[in-house]
C-alpha cells in the first residue's frame, strides 16, 4: 500500500479538511456578510442617485411647460383688462405667435366650440373632435385655469396642445371664449439633452405610455413612435405598482433597478433605470484591489493548518492506518492471521483496540475452519438431497399428467356412451318416423319437403357429433400399414366434397416416400385440417397441399388464404371442446393433435392475420425409393 498516497485521504485527510474548515469558513462568511451589507447600501444609494436624476428631469420638465402655461396665462389675463377690446382678435393670435416661435398654431373658440379666428396651419394629426370636447369640459364647465391635452407628431417634431379660458374681466366667472395653442416641444427637448444622465437609462412617457422622450434621442424628443420602448414602459409601470424605486425581474429576464418620478401637471412620467447587477460589479472591483490580502492570509492558515496537522495528528492516523491494512488482508485473504508484529501498537487506546484485533483474527481463523468443515458435509448432503427431490418430482409430475389425462379419457369416454346410449336411439327414432311421413304423405308440397330436409340434416349433424366425440375418446390400438404419401394424399384430396369456389393447389414433392402409419387416423386428422381450411375461407380461395421430402422426415403442410389465426385462439385451439364456430363440437383439431402425437409426429402452424394459414405436419420417412432397410434401420 502506497504510504504517501495514505497521507492525503481517510481520517489524516478528513482531519485536515475539518481544521481547514474551522480555520476558513468563519472568514468567508464574515466576508460575505460584509459584502451583502455593503450591497444593500450601495443598492440604495443608486437608487437614491436615480430618484434624484428622475427628481431633475421632472423639474425639467415641469418649468418648460409651466413656462409655457404661465405665458399664455400671462397674455390672456393682461389682455381681459388691457387689450382694448372686447375679445381676442387676429392681431393678437399673430403677436404671440411672432413672439414665442415654438407656438405653431392658434385658434380661437367660443364656448360652445366653434372656431372664429385662428392663426397658423393645424397639424392633421390632431383629434379636434375629441379634443374639443375636453378643451369644452375643462376649461368652460370646470373653469380650470389652463387645460393641457396630448402629444402629437408633426414635421417639425413633437407639439403638445393647450387651451386657456378667455374672460372680459379678470373677476368675471362667465367664460368667454377658449384660447387653443399647439406649442412644439423643440425647447423642452435641447432642455432635456442638457439634463440626461451619461450612465443611466431614462424615459419620459405619457399614462397610455407613449415615449415623450428618452436618453439618447435625436433631439431629445422621441419623433417617431416606440413601440418596443413603450411595452417597456408600460411593464415597469405595472411592476412598479405604488413604489417609486425599486428592483424588479423584466419578463425577458433582465433585472434592473428602477425610480420613478410623477408630472401632475401633465400627467407624465419619468422613468429612470440600471441593470441590477451594477452592485455586483461595483463590488467586485472593490474587491480585487484587496484580493492580494486575502491570499496571503488563506496561505498563512494552510500552512498553520498543515504543520498542526502533521504533529498532532498523524501519530493518532499512523497506527489506525496500520490497523486498516491488516484488516483489508484478513479481509481478502481468510487464511491470514494478523500478528502483533504487523501493527503499530501504542500505549494508550488505539493500542488496546490493535490487541483485541489480532486475538479478534486468531479466534477468526479458528472458528472459519470449523465453518470450512461444516459447510463442506452441509454442502453434500443438500446436493444428493436436492438429486432426490428432483427424481421425485420428475416421477410425480409424470405420474400427474398421466393421471388427469386419464381421468379425462375416462370421463369422456363416459360421456361418449350416455351420449351414444341416450341421444342416437331417439335420433334413429326420429329418422324413421321422418322416412315413414314421407312415404305417407303422398303429394307433399315444398314448404313440407324443405321441413324434411331440415330433420334429415339435423339429424346428420347429431351423428356426426356423436361420431367425433366417440372418435376422440375411444383409444385403441394403432393398425400400422406402409403407405406411398403421394398417391395416399390425392385419395384423400379426391374422396373430399369440396364446395364450389374452393381452388385445390397439388405441390407434392416429385419424389415420393413411404411412410408406415395408422391410415385410418392420419386420413382423419387430414381431412379435419382440409375442413377447417374450407370453413375459414368461407367459400372462396384457394387451398394448398404438398409435401416436402427431408432426409428423415417428410412434411405434409396444408395453407389456406382464410383470415388467419389470432394469437390468442392459437393457445387454445388444440384443447378439446374448445372452438369459435357457432356450431361444432371443438373436437375436430384435438383429434389431429392426438393423432400426430400417437404417431410421434411434429406439428407445426404458421399464420397471419389477415393472410392465411398453413398446418406443417411432420412424420418420420419409413422407405424412400430404392431404400431396402432404411425404415427398419432407423
Amino acid at each position: 500500500m502506497n504510504t504517501k498516497g495514505s497521507l492525503f485521504r481517510g481520517l489524516f485527510s478528513n482531519a485536515v479538511f475539518v481544521l481547514i474548515l474551522i480555520s476558513i469558513v468563519p472568514m468567508f462568511v464574515i466576508g460575505y456578510h460584509l459584502m451583502d451589507v455593503n450591497s444593500r447600501v450601495l443598492k440604495n444609494e443608486i437608487s437614491q442617485k436615480q430618484q434624484t436624476v428622475a427628481s431633475r428631469l421632472a423639474a425639467a420638465v415641469r418649468f418648460n411647460i409651466t413656462h409655457n402655461t404661465q405665458y399664455f396665462s400671462v397674455f390672456v389675463d393682461l389682455h381681459t383688462d388691457f387689450g382694448g377690446h372686447n375679445f381676442i382678435n387676429a392681431a393678437d393670435l399673430k403677436y404671440l405667435r411672432r413672439s414665442n416661435p415654438s407656438v405653431l398654431y392658434l385658434a380661437a373658440l367660443n364656448p360652445e366650440g366653434k372656431l372664429l379666428l385662428s392663426s397658423g396651419k393645424r397639424a392633421e394629426s390632431v383629434n379636434w373632435t375629441q379634443e374639443i370636447k375636453s378643451v369644452l369640459q375643462s376649461c368652460v364647465k370646470e373653469q380650470k385655469p389652463y387645460y393641457l391635452g396630448g402629444v402629437y407628431p408633426s414635421k417639425d417634431g413633437l407639439f403638445m396642445l393647450m387651451a386657456f379660458p378667455i374672460r372680459q374681466h379678470l373677476n368675471d366667472r362667465r367664460v368667454s371664449g377658449v384660447l387653443v395653442a399647439e406649442t412644439g416641444l423643440a425647447e423642452l427637448g435641447r432642455t432635456l439633452l442638457q439634463v440626461y444622465p451619461m450612465d443611466m437609462n431614462a424615459v419620459i412617457a405619457t399614462q397610455e405610455g407613449q415615449v415623450i422622450s428618452y436618453n439618447g434621442a435625436p433631439g431629445g424628443l422621441a419623433a417617431e413612435p416606440q413601440p418596443e420602448m413603450t411595452d417597456r414602459v408600460l411593464e415597469i409601470k405595472k411592476l412598479l405598482g405604488s413604489s417609486s424605486s425599486k428592483e424588479i425581474k423584466l419578463s425577458s429576464g433582465e433585472k434592473i433597478l428602477v425610480a420613478e418620478a410623477d408630472l401632475p401637471i401633465s400627467g407624465w412620467r419619468v422613468y429612470v433605470d440600471q441593470p441590477a447587477d451594477v452592485t455586483v460589479q461595483l463590488l467586485k472591483e472593490s474587491t480585487f484591489h484587496s484580493l492580494w490580502d486575502v491570499t496571503v492570509i488563506v496561505l498563512m492558515m494552510l500552512l498553520f493548518v498543515g504543520v498542526v496537522s502533521y504533529w498532532v495528528i498523524k501519530p493518532i492516523t499512523r497506527p489506525l492506518e496500520r490497523l486498516r491494512r491488516a484488516a483489508v488482508k484478513q479481509r481478502e485473504n481468510g487464511d491470514y492471521v494478523v500478528r502483533p508484529e504487523d501493527l503499530d501498537i501504542p500505549n494508550n487506546e488505539i493500542g488496546e483496540l490493535a490487541q483485541a484485533f489480532v486475538d479478534m483474527s486468531g479466534a477468526l481463523h479458528t472458528r472459519r475452519q470449523e465453518l470450512i468443515g461444516a459447510q463442506t458435509e452441509l454442502a453434500q448432503m443438500n446436493q444428493a438431497l436436492e438429486k432426490r427431490v428432483e427424481e421425485r418430482t420428475h416421477e410425480l409430475k409424470a405420474a400427474t399428467r398421466e393421471l388427469v389425462k386419464s381421468e379425462r379419457l375416462a370421463a369422456i369416454g363416459q360421456m361418449a356412451s350416455i351420449i351414444s346410449h341416450e341421444i342416437r336411439n331417439p335420433l334413429a327414432v326420429i329418422s324413421n318416423a321422418t322416412r315413414l311421413i314421407k312415404m305417407l304423405v303422398r303429394t307433399p308440397d315444398a314448404k313440407l319437403l324443405k321441413q324434411f330436409g331440415i330433420i334429415e340434416a339435423e339429424i346428420k349433424q347429431a351423428n356426426s357429433i356423436i361420431s367425433e366425440v366417440l372418435g376422440y375418446a375411444r383409444t385403441r390400438d394403432l393398425i400400422l400399414s406402409t403407405i406411398d404419401l403421394n398417391s395416399y394424399l390425392r385419395e384423400i384430396l379426391l374422396s373430399y366434397p369440396f364446395i364450389p369456389g374452393i381452388t385445390l393447389k397439388d405441390e407434392l414433392d416429385p419424389e415420393s416416400v413411404r411412410i408406415k402409419v395408422d391410415a385410418e387416423e392420419i386420413k382423419q386428422a387430414i381431412r379435419n385440417i382440409v375442413s377447417n381450411a374450407v370453413e375459414a375461407m368461407n367459400g372462396g380461395g384457394t387451398l394448398t397441399v404438398g409435401t416436402k421430402v427431408g432426409r428423415r422426415v417428410v412434411c405434409i403442410y396444408i395453407a389456406d388464404t382464410g383470415p388467419g389465426i389470432s394469437e390468442e385462439v392459437r393457445h387454445k385451439m388444440f384443447a378439446p371442446f374448445f372452438t369459435t364456430k357457432a356450431r361444432g363440437t371443438g373436437l375436430g383439431l384435438a383429434v389431429v393433435g392426438k393423432a400426430i402425437g400417437r404417431h410421434k409426429g411434429k406439428l407445426f402452424i404458421q399464420s397471419e392475420v389477415g393472410k392465411g394459414t398453413c398446418f406443417q405436419i411432420y412424420l418420420k420417412i419409413y422407405k424412400k425409393p430404392g431404400d431396402t432397410s432404411y425404415g427398419e434401420a432407423s
